[in-house]
Order: structure tokens, then sequence, then C-alpha cells
């Protein structure tokens, strides 16, 4: 298999000057499609106009206006389409695990009951013109917000309007279904994603993945990257690394993490890691350490 270079890095959510969360708004005339990816942050996001498909794990979703979805951290996802995007216009809360535990006021646990909820790929619903309205409204008063970055009134205002935004959330998916993935052109290559998403740590080969499923080897590359952007190599080799991104946190040393992710050798790891996520292990351990620590103090002044 083949690597495809072409990939945008991984940012994490602790990068320096970042508070926890992040508020985005964007219209785009024309768009192109991204790689299916994952981060280390809950990503609360509305689709409200111009997009076909949203893929999650193994599964599809037709995009309509107003719709929600609740990705939580590691999630596989990315937009997928059949033709060119236009007027392309989406919303979207970017949160961090320990920020959104903070927004329970020690009443209630945030993170575990959005884990729940999105455990099965039930993660998408549908929201009323009203509450779509309240989302993005908070969407972009936190966002305005995000350039006074310090200013703890301002910060203050930004906690209020997440627990509105999220508020709405829980009352949907309290009142609603969740909207039903489809299946994706032949079910076949979903059947391989769900393969491969539950033995990424394990040896895979293309020859015996598709003689496994019964297809040829060209239409099992040429199907899977439609679906993901990305060649089969380059998505197994981006899981390990996200899954060695949670356990980097932990205790273990970096050469056992490397092993437990289906890495065969310490320098392979290191030298997918460092590509994918724009820095080394060790470095990457140390800053995460540092923001937890920074996340803590902070919460204790609050």
């Amino acid at each position: 298999m083949q690597a495809d270079m072409t990939q945008a890095p991984f940012l994490p959510m602790g990068q320096p000057g970042n508070q926890g969360y992040e508020a985005h708004y964007n219209f785009s005339e024309t768009f192109e499609v991204t790689q299916f990816h994952c981060h280390d942050y809950f990503e609360f996001y509305i689709h409200l106009n111009g997009g076909e498909y949203m893929g999650v794990d193994n599964r599809l979703y037709p995009l309509r206006p107003n719709q929600l979805f609740v990705l939580p951290p590691f999630s596989m996802h990315g937009l997928s389409c059949t033709r060119e995007m236009k007027n392309y216009e989406r919303a979207y809360l970017n949160l961090a695990p320990e920020v959104l535990r903070v927004l329970g006021c020690g009443q209630i646990d945030p993170e575990s009951l959005f884990r729940q909820h999105t455990a099965g790929n039930v993660c998408t619903y549908q929201l009323s013109d009203e509450d779509a309205k309240t989302f993005v409204s908070c969407i972009r008063r936190i966002r305005e917000n995000q350039s006074r970055k310090g200013d703890p009134y301002e910060r203050f205002g930004d906690y209020a309007l997440m627990i509105s935004l999220l508020d709405v959330v829980c009352r949907t998916m309290r009142r609603t279904d969740p909207v039903e993935g489809e299946i994706f052109g032949s079910s076949i290559i979903q059947e391989i994603l769900s393969y491969i998403n539950n033995h990424y740590t394990q040896p895979i080969r293309m020859e015996n993945l598709a003689r496994s499923f019964g297809v040829s080897v060209s239409w099992l590359s040429h199907e899977f990257a439609r679906f993901t952007n990305r060649s089969v190599y380059d998505y197994v080799l981006y899981r390990r690394v996200m899954l060695a991104r949670q356990q980097i946190l932990g205790d273990a040393s970096l050469n056992d993490i490397a092993y437990q992710c289906g890495f065969n050798d310490y320098s392979n790891f290191l030298r997918s890691f460092t590509r994918i996520t724009g820095m080394s292990p060790s470095q990457y351990r140390k800053q995460l350490r540092q923001y937890s620590k920074k996340e803590l103090d902070e919460h204790m002044k609050l």
C-alpha cells in the first residue's frame, strides 16, 4: 500500500493560547471536501446549507438544513459529495472535555452524557428553526469574543453562551429521534470500513482485505478513497496515531504505546506521529501535560 502524504496536520485543542474551546461560523461559495479526520475534543456542528453528505465512522448521513452533529473525541468524520459543493454554510463549536465537564457546574456530567448519546453512531439530530437560530447566535457571539482572549469577563460570558447552546442540544436529543445513516453505494465499503475500524492495530494488507471481501484491489482503493478521501494505508496510519494520542497522556512508555497501536518499531511510530501531529511523541506528551495542568489551575480560579 502506498501512503497518501497530502493531509492536514492534527492540531490538538491544547495549543498555546487556546482556552479549550473555539467557535466557528463559515460560508464558502465553493468548497473542497476534507479527508476523514478526528480530534481530541467534542465538536457540535450544525449544517445550514450547501453540503451533501457527512460521513461518521462507517455511516453516511445526507445533510439537510439545521442538521446537528454531536461528534465525540476521536470519532472519524468528514464531508463526502458526488458533485461540487457550493454556498456551503455551517457553524460549529469545538469543546475540550475538560471545559465540558466544568460547564456541568458540578451538578451533572455532560461529557458522559454526550458520550452515551453518541455511542453506536447515534450522533445527528434535526433542529427546529428556532433552536437552529439560537445555536448559530451563540456560535457567532462566542466567535466575536475570541478576539479578546484572556479577558476573564468575556470568558465567563462565553461559558454562559456555551451552556445555552448545550441546552439546545440536550433538549433536542431528549425529545427527538436521531437521524438514521444511509448505505453509501455498495454496503461492502461500509463493511470494509467497519472491519478496519475494529482491526487497525493489526497488520492490514490491501490484497488480503480485497480478497476477504470479494473485491479487486483497484475497486477497494477507488471506493475507499471516494468515501473517506484517504487511501486505506493513510487511514490505518492516521487511526493508529490517533489511538496513540489518546494513550500518550497516561504513564505507559512511548515504546509500549507504539506497539500497542500497531507499529512494528519505534522509528516508524516516531516518523508517522511527527508527520501527522506536527511534533514528536515526547513533545506532544509534554504539551498535553502542561495544558492539563494549566486548565486545572484556570478552572480553580473561576
